[in-house]
Protein backbone atom coordinates (compact mmCIF):
# COMPACT_ATOMS: atom_id res chain seq x y z
CA UNK A 1 0.00 0.00 0.00
CA UNK A 2 1.01 3.62 -0.51
CA UNK A 3 2.06 5.54 2.11
CA UNK A 4 0.83 8.96 0.63
CA UNK A 5 -2.66 9.67 -1.06
CA UNK A 6 -2.63 9.95 -4.67
CA UNK A 7 -2.79 13.04 -5.73
CA UNK A 8 -6.25 13.46 -8.97
CA UNK A 9 -4.42 15.87 -10.72
CA UNK A 10 -0.85 16.56 -11.67
CA UNK A 11 0.88 19.34 -10.34
CA UNK A 12 2.47 20.54 -13.84
CA UNK A 13 4.22 23.35 -12.51
CA UNK A 14 6.04 21.89 -9.40
CA UNK A 15 6.73 18.90 -11.70
CA UNK A 16 8.79 20.94 -14.52
CA UNK A 17 10.79 23.32 -12.19
CA UNK A 18 11.63 19.70 -10.34
CA UNK A 19 12.67 18.77 -13.87
CA UNK A 20 14.42 21.99 -13.86
CA UNK A 21 16.02 21.54 -10.63
CA UNK A 22 17.45 18.12 -12.14
CA UNK A 23 18.90 20.08 -15.52
CA UNK A 24 20.91 22.78 -12.89
CA UNK A 25 22.24 19.73 -11.45
CA UNK A 26 23.38 17.85 -14.41
CA UNK A 27 25.02 21.14 -15.44
CA UNK A 28 27.45 20.03 -13.03
CA UNK A 29 28.94 17.28 -15.34
CA UNK A 30 28.30 19.64 -18.30
CA UNK A 31 29.95 22.98 -17.20
CA UNK A 32 33.47 20.93 -16.89
CA UNK A 33 32.91 19.30 -20.08
CA UNK A 34 32.59 21.98 -22.24
CA UNK A 35 35.13 24.04 -20.42
CA UNK A 36 37.70 21.00 -20.58
CA UNK A 37 40.26 23.01 -22.40
CA UNK A 38 40.36 25.75 -20.39
CA UNK A 39 40.80 23.51 -16.97
CA UNK A 40 43.93 22.03 -18.98
CA UNK A 41 44.86 25.51 -19.44
CA UNK A 42 44.95 27.45 -16.20
CA UNK A 43 45.62 24.21 -14.27
CA UNK A 44 48.27 22.33 -16.20
CA UNK A 45 47.64 19.22 -14.62
CA UNK A 46 47.86 16.95 -17.56
CA UNK A 47 44.56 15.41 -19.58
CA UNK A 48 44.37 12.60 -16.97
CA UNK A 49 44.15 14.48 -13.82
CA UNK A 50 41.98 17.29 -15.64
CA UNK A 51 39.48 14.38 -16.82
CA UNK A 52 39.15 13.12 -12.68
CA UNK A 53 37.65 16.88 -12.25
CA UNK A 54 34.84 15.62 -14.64
CA UNK A 55 34.45 11.93 -13.56
CA UNK A 56 34.76 12.37 -9.96
CA UNK A 57 31.17 13.48 -9.79
CA UNK A 58 29.49 10.79 -10.75
CA UNK A 59 32.22 8.47 -8.45
CA UNK A 60 30.27 9.72 -5.88
CA UNK A 61 26.71 8.31 -6.88
CA UNK A 62 28.78 5.12 -7.80
CA UNK A 63 29.82 4.96 -4.07
CA UNK A 64 27.07 6.32 -2.29
CA UNK A 65 23.80 6.05 -4.83
CA UNK A 66 21.78 3.09 -2.84
CA UNK A 67 22.67 4.89 0.55
CA UNK A 68 21.48 8.16 -0.41
CA UNK A 69 18.03 6.70 -1.27
CA UNK A 70 17.45 5.45 1.99
CA UNK A 71 18.77 8.93 3.85
CA UNK A 72 16.35 10.94 1.65
CA UNK A 73 13.57 8.61 3.25
CA UNK A 74 14.78 9.60 6.72
CA UNK A 75 15.46 13.60 6.53
CA UNK A 76 12.50 13.90 4.34
CA UNK A 77 12.40 14.75 0.28
CA UNK A 78 12.27 18.51 0.41
CA UNK A 79 14.79 19.11 2.86
CA UNK A 80 17.36 16.80 0.94
CA UNK A 81 16.23 18.46 -2.07
CA UNK A 82 17.14 22.40 -0.98
CA UNK A 83 19.79 21.38 0.84
CA UNK A 84 21.49 19.57 -1.87
CA UNK A 85 20.68 22.70 -4.45
CA UNK A 86 22.04 25.08 -1.56
CA UNK A 87 25.30 23.17 -1.11
CA UNK A 88 25.61 23.03 -4.74
CA UNK A 89 25.22 26.57 -5.25
CA UNK A 90 27.86 27.46 -2.61
CA UNK A 91 30.67 24.72 -4.07
CA UNK A 92 30.34 26.31 -7.59
CA UNK A 93 30.64 29.82 -6.30
CA UNK A 94 33.67 28.50 -4.66
CA UNK A 95 34.67 26.99 -7.59
CA UNK A 96 34.85 30.50 -9.77
CA UNK A 97 37.69 31.74 -7.54
CA UNK A 98 39.80 28.55 -9.60
CA UNK A 99 41.36 27.92 -6.41
CA UNK A 100 44.30 25.48 -6.18
CA UNK A 101 43.65 21.98 -8.35
CA UNK A 102 43.40 19.40 -5.37
CA UNK A 103 40.94 22.03 -3.35
CA UNK A 104 38.92 22.07 -6.66
CA UNK A 105 39.36 18.06 -6.77
CA UNK A 106 37.86 18.07 -3.24
CA UNK A 107 34.76 20.53 -4.20
CA UNK A 108 33.64 18.37 -7.30
CA UNK A 109 33.85 15.00 -4.49
CA UNK A 110 31.25 17.73 -2.39
CA UNK A 111 29.66 18.68 -5.78
CA UNK A 112 29.04 14.58 -6.45
CA UNK A 113 27.02 14.38 -3.19
CA UNK A 114 24.79 18.08 -3.99
CA UNK A 115 24.16 16.38 -7.52
CA UNK A 116 23.41 13.27 -5.84
CA UNK A 117 20.85 14.51 -3.68
CA UNK A 118 18.84 15.81 -6.33
CA UNK A 119 18.77 12.83 -8.40
CA UNK A 120 17.40 10.58 -5.89
CA UNK A 121 15.18 13.31 -4.09
CA UNK A 122 13.43 14.87 -7.28
CA UNK A 123 11.98 12.15 -9.31
CA UNK A 124 10.46 10.99 -5.95
CA UNK A 125 8.84 13.85 -5.68
CA UNK A 126 7.99 14.30 -9.17
CA UNK A 127 6.27 10.59 -9.15
CA UNK A 128 4.38 11.79 -5.77
CA UNK A 129 2.98 14.74 -7.41
CA UNK A 130 1.88 13.32 -10.53
CA UNK A 131 -1.77 11.95 -10.99
CA UNK A 132 -1.45 8.50 -12.06
CA UNK A 133 -2.95 8.71 -15.58
CA UNK A 134 0.18 11.00 -15.93
CA UNK A 135 2.68 9.67 -14.19
CA UNK A 136 4.84 7.45 -16.74
CA UNK A 137 4.73 11.01 -18.99
CA UNK A 138 6.59 13.06 -16.08
CA UNK A 139 8.85 10.20 -15.16
CA UNK A 140 9.84 10.59 -18.68
CA UNK A 141 10.18 13.79 -18.57
CA UNK A 142 12.11 13.50 -15.61
CA UNK A 143 14.44 11.23 -17.77
CA UNK A 144 15.22 13.75 -20.22
CA UNK A 145 17.24 15.79 -18.30
CA UNK A 146 20.72 14.69 -18.59
CA UNK A 147 20.40 15.43 -21.88
CA UNK A 148 18.66 18.53 -22.15
CA UNK A 149 21.25 19.68 -19.69
CA UNK A 150 23.77 19.02 -22.02
CA UNK A 151 22.59 20.81 -24.48
CA UNK A 152 21.68 23.80 -23.11
CA UNK A 153 25.04 24.19 -21.63
CA UNK A 154 26.98 23.88 -25.06
CA UNK A 155 24.89 26.21 -26.23
CA UNK A 156 24.40 29.16 -23.57
CA UNK A 157 27.39 27.68 -21.62
CA UNK A 158 29.55 28.19 -24.50
CA UNK A 159 28.67 31.65 -25.15
CA UNK A 160 28.91 32.61 -21.13
CA UNK A 161 32.63 30.85 -21.18
CA UNK A 162 33.32 33.09 -24.42
CA UNK A 163 32.12 36.70 -22.73
CA UNK A 164 33.04 36.07 -19.55
CA UNK A 165 35.57 32.63 -19.27
CA UNK A 166 35.82 29.45 -17.08
CA UNK A 167 35.35 32.00 -13.55
CA UNK A 168 31.96 33.74 -15.00
CA UNK A 169 30.60 29.94 -16.41
CA UNK A 170 30.41 28.36 -12.56
CA UNK A 171 29.56 31.86 -11.01
CA UNK A 172 26.06 31.64 -13.12
CA UNK A 173 25.77 28.36 -12.45
CA UNK A 174 26.36 29.18 -9.06
CA UNK A 175 23.14 31.12 -8.96
CA UNK A 176 20.91 29.26 -10.89
CA UNK A 177 21.24 26.07 -8.87
CA UNK A 178 20.93 28.56 -5.76
CA UNK A 179 17.65 30.31 -7.35
CA UNK A 180 16.07 26.76 -7.87
CA UNK A 181 16.93 26.23 -4.12
CA UNK A 182 14.97 29.14 -3.14
CA UNK A 183 12.28 28.78 -5.34
CA UNK A 184 11.48 25.08 -4.93
CA UNK A 185 11.49 25.58 -0.70
CA UNK A 186 8.63 27.68 -1.30
CA UNK A 187 6.71 26.16 -3.31
CA UNK A 188 6.61 22.74 -2.43
CA UNK A 189 6.53 23.36 1.21
CA UNK A 190 2.61 23.40 1.07
CA UNK A 191 2.89 20.13 -0.51
CA UNK A 192 4.51 18.35 1.76
CA UNK A 193 1.24 15.98 2.57
CA UNK A 194 1.68 14.76 -0.78
CA UNK A 195 5.11 13.58 -1.55
CA UNK A 196 6.85 13.19 1.86
CA UNK A 197 6.38 9.49 4.09
CA UNK A 198 3.33 9.75 5.72
CA UNK A 199 3.87 6.73 7.75
CA UNK A 200 6.10 5.82 10.82
CA UNK A 201 10.01 6.14 9.88
CA UNK A 202 11.38 1.92 9.59
CA UNK A 203 12.22 0.69 12.42
CA UNK A 204 15.08 -0.80 10.44
CA UNK A 205 18.35 0.26 10.68
CA UNK A 206 20.20 1.69 8.34
CA UNK A 207 22.21 -1.38 6.93
CA UNK A 208 19.22 -3.93 6.79
CA UNK A 209 17.73 -1.21 4.80
CA UNK A 210 20.85 -1.26 2.37
CA UNK A 211 20.72 -4.64 1.87
CA UNK A 212 16.82 -4.89 1.99
CA UNK A 213 17.11 -2.71 -1.11
CA UNK A 214 19.64 -5.22 -3.15
CA UNK A 215 17.50 -7.93 -1.79
CA UNK A 216 14.23 -6.37 -3.02
CA UNK A 217 13.00 -7.17 -6.60
CA UNK A 218 11.33 -4.02 -7.29
CA UNK A 219 14.01 -1.76 -6.53
CA UNK A 220 16.71 -3.70 -7.46
CA UNK A 221 15.18 -4.92 -11.16
CA UNK A 222 14.45 -1.33 -12.47
CA UNK A 223 17.95 -0.36 -12.08
CA UNK A 224 19.47 -3.38 -13.62
CA UNK A 225 17.58 -2.48 -16.59
CA UNK A 226 19.43 0.73 -16.56
CA UNK A 227 22.57 -0.31 -15.47
CA UNK A 228 22.66 -2.02 -19.86
CA UNK A 229 21.50 1.67 -20.70
CA UNK A 230 24.39 3.36 -19.29
CA UNK A 231 26.99 0.32 -20.36
CA UNK A 232 25.65 1.41 -23.87
CA UNK A 233 24.81 4.67 -24.36
CA UNK A 234 27.47 6.75 -23.70
CA UNK A 235 29.82 4.23 -25.48
CA UNK A 236 27.11 4.85 -28.67
CA UNK A 237 27.09 8.21 -28.67
CA UNK A 238 31.13 8.06 -28.03
CA UNK A 239 32.51 6.01 -30.70
CA UNK A 240 29.87 5.38 -33.45
CA UNK A 241 30.82 8.76 -34.98
CA UNK A 242 34.42 7.36 -35.32
CA UNK A 243 33.51 4.77 -37.35
CA UNK A 244 32.25 7.22 -40.03
CA UNK A 245 34.61 8.23 -42.84
CA UNK A 246 32.13 10.91 -44.27
CA UNK A 247 33.23 14.02 -42.49
CA UNK A 248 29.89 15.78 -43.00
CA UNK A 249 28.15 12.70 -41.72
CA UNK A 250 30.11 11.81 -38.67
CA UNK A 251 29.63 15.51 -37.46
CA UNK A 252 26.28 15.87 -37.74
CA UNK A 253 25.79 12.49 -35.89
CA UNK A 254 27.16 14.37 -33.31
CA UNK A 255 24.75 16.61 -33.33
CA UNK A 256 21.78 14.64 -33.69
CA UNK A 257 22.03 11.41 -32.10
CA UNK A 258 21.85 12.74 -28.28
CA UNK A 259 19.17 14.64 -29.47
CA UNK A 260 17.80 11.43 -30.78
CA UNK A 261 18.49 9.17 -27.21
CA UNK A 262 16.68 12.79 -25.41
CA UNK A 263 13.57 11.96 -27.92
CA UNK A 264 13.31 8.40 -26.89
CA UNK A 265 12.94 8.96 -23.50
CA UNK A 266 10.56 10.91 -23.85
CA UNK A 267 8.69 8.50 -26.46
CA UNK A 268 9.03 5.89 -23.34
CA UNK A 269 7.27 7.39 -21.40
CA UNK A 270 4.36 8.25 -23.40
CA UNK A 271 4.22 4.74 -24.65
CA UNK A 272 4.34 3.19 -20.48
CA UNK A 273 1.70 5.82 -20.02
CA UNK A 274 -0.87 5.06 -22.72
CA UNK A 275 0.67 2.24 -24.86
CA UNK A 276 2.09 -0.78 -22.48
CA UNK A 277 3.22 -1.32 -19.30
CA UNK A 278 6.38 0.08 -18.62
CA UNK A 279 8.55 -3.16 -18.36
CA UNK A 280 7.12 -4.28 -21.77
CA UNK A 281 8.36 -1.00 -23.54
CA UNK A 282 11.94 -1.32 -22.14
CA UNK A 283 12.10 -5.02 -23.81
CA UNK A 284 10.92 -3.29 -26.90
CA UNK A 285 14.05 -0.79 -26.61
CA UNK A 286 16.53 -3.61 -26.07
CA UNK A 287 15.24 -5.62 -29.27
CA UNK A 288 14.93 -2.76 -31.37
CA UNK A 289 18.52 -1.83 -30.41
CA UNK A 290 19.87 -5.15 -30.96
CA UNK A 291 17.99 -5.04 -34.71
CA UNK A 292 19.78 -1.71 -35.40
CA UNK A 293 22.73 -2.98 -34.36
CA UNK A 294 22.87 -5.96 -36.90
CA UNK A 295 21.63 -3.55 -39.30
CA UNK A 296 24.42 -2.21 -39.06
CA UNK A 297 26.59 -4.65 -39.21
CA UNK A 298 25.40 -5.53 -42.77
CA UNK A 299 25.08 -1.99 -43.72
CA UNK A 300 29.18 -0.65 -43.15
CA UNK A 301 29.72 -0.22 -46.83
CA UNK A 302 26.18 2.38 -47.20
CA UNK A 303 27.02 5.45 -45.28
CA UNK A 304 23.36 6.63 -44.97
CA UNK A 305 21.78 3.21 -44.78
CA UNK A 306 24.27 2.72 -41.55
CA UNK A 307 23.49 6.18 -40.29
CA UNK A 308 19.90 5.38 -40.23
CA UNK A 309 20.70 2.11 -38.37
CA UNK A 310 22.97 3.12 -35.69
CA UNK A 311 19.84 6.29 -34.89
CA UNK A 312 17.71 3.31 -34.30
CA UNK A 313 19.74 1.59 -31.95
CA UNK A 314 19.82 5.37 -30.06
CA UNK A 315 16.43 6.02 -30.50
CA UNK A 316 15.66 2.63 -28.93
CA UNK A 317 19.02 2.74 -26.15
CA UNK A 318 16.88 6.53 -25.03
CA UNK A 319 13.76 4.51 -24.48
CA UNK A 320 14.82 2.55 -21.44
CA UNK A 321 16.14 5.21 -19.29
CA UNK A 322 12.09 6.67 -19.81
CA UNK A 323 10.66 2.77 -18.94
CA UNK A 324 13.03 2.27 -16.04
CA UNK A 325 12.01 5.49 -14.32
CA UNK A 326 8.00 4.79 -14.91
CA UNK A 327 8.40 1.18 -13.40
CA UNK A 328 9.46 2.53 -10.10
CA UNK A 329 6.39 4.47 -9.21
CA UNK A 330 4.17 1.65 -10.67
CA UNK A 331 5.85 -1.10 -8.84
CA UNK A 332 7.13 0.03 -5.25
CA UNK A 333 4.81 0.20 -2.17
CA UNK A 334 6.19 3.77 -0.53
CA UNK A 335 7.71 7.38 -0.92
CA UNK A 336 10.37 5.62 0.52
CA UNK A 337 10.78 2.34 -1.53
CA UNK A 338 10.86 5.05 -4.33
CA UNK A 339 13.64 6.65 -3.03
CA UNK A 340 15.59 4.09 -2.47
CA UNK A 341 14.90 2.63 -6.09
CA UNK A 342 16.12 5.92 -7.54
CA UNK A 343 19.14 5.73 -5.35
CA UNK A 344 19.85 1.99 -6.99
CA UNK A 345 19.10 3.83 -10.34
CA UNK A 346 22.07 6.35 -9.70
CA UNK A 347 24.24 3.71 -8.15
CA UNK A 348 24.04 1.45 -11.38
CA UNK A 349 23.86 4.04 -13.71
CA UNK A 350 27.22 5.44 -12.51
CA UNK A 351 28.58 1.67 -12.21
CA UNK A 352 27.63 1.28 -16.09
CA UNK A 353 28.60 4.71 -17.20
CA UNK A 354 32.18 3.87 -15.72
CA UNK A 355 32.31 0.19 -17.37
CA UNK A 356 31.18 0.94 -20.82
CA UNK A 357 33.27 3.23 -22.32
CA UNK A 358 36.64 1.54 -21.68
CA UNK A 359 34.61 -2.01 -22.84
CA UNK A 360 33.81 -0.95 -26.11
CA UNK A 361 36.92 0.86 -27.22
CA UNK A 362 38.69 -2.93 -26.34
CA UNK A 363 36.17 -4.41 -28.35
CA UNK A 364 36.44 -2.09 -31.38
CA UNK A 365 39.95 -2.02 -31.00
CA UNK A 366 40.01 -6.04 -31.41
CA UNK A 367 37.11 -6.74 -33.85
CA UNK A 368 36.44 -2.99 -35.03
CA UNK A 369 32.43 -2.48 -36.18
CA UNK A 370 31.70 -6.21 -35.12
CA UNK A 371 33.27 -5.82 -31.55
CA UNK A 372 30.63 -2.99 -31.45
CA UNK A 373 27.90 -4.92 -32.42
CA UNK A 374 28.54 -7.89 -30.64
CA UNK A 375 29.15 -6.22 -27.38
CA UNK A 376 25.45 -4.56 -28.06
CA UNK A 377 23.78 -7.34 -28.77
CA UNK A 378 25.57 -8.72 -25.42
CA UNK A 379 24.31 -6.29 -23.17
CA UNK A 380 20.70 -6.47 -24.92
CA UNK A 381 20.20 -10.17 -24.20
CA UNK A 382 20.71 -9.43 -20.45
CA UNK A 383 18.63 -6.22 -20.43
CA UNK A 384 15.96 -7.85 -22.39
CA UNK A 385 16.11 -10.40 -19.36
CA UNK A 386 15.73 -7.73 -16.58
CA UNK A 387 13.46 -6.28 -18.27
CA UNK A 388 11.50 -9.72 -19.04
CA UNK A 389 11.97 -10.40 -15.13
CA UNK A 390 10.83 -6.70 -13.87
CA UNK A 391 7.61 -7.01 -16.09
CA UNK A 392 6.70 -10.21 -13.55
CA UNK A 393 6.31 -7.82 -11.43
CA UNK A 394 2.51 -6.91 -9.87
CA UNK A 395 1.80 -3.41 -10.45
CA UNK A 396 0.37 -1.18 -7.20
CA UNK A 397 -3.31 -0.88 -6.75
CA UNK A 398 -3.91 3.17 -8.15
Amino acid sequence: MSDTAQPQKTHWFEVVLLWVSGIAAAMQFAKFSISYDELLTHYQAGPAWTGALISVVGIVGLIFGASAGVVAGRMGYLNVLVGALAIGSLLSVLESFLPSFMTMLVLRVLEGMSQLGVVVAAPTMIARLSAPQHRSITMGLWGTFFGVAFAITGWLGNKLLSAYGLQGLLLVHGVLIGSMALVLWWLLSQYKSVYENQSAPSSLGFWTQLRNMYKTPRTLLPALVFLFYTCMLVSLLTYIPTLISDEKLRNLLRITLPLTSTAGTFLAGALSQYVMRPQRVALLAFSSVAVGAVFAHFSQSYPIVFALSVSLMVLSAGMVPGSALSMIPLVTRSAGEQAQGYGLIAQLGNLGASIGPPSFAAMIALMNTEGLVSLVLFLCVLGGLFSFLAGRLPSNPR
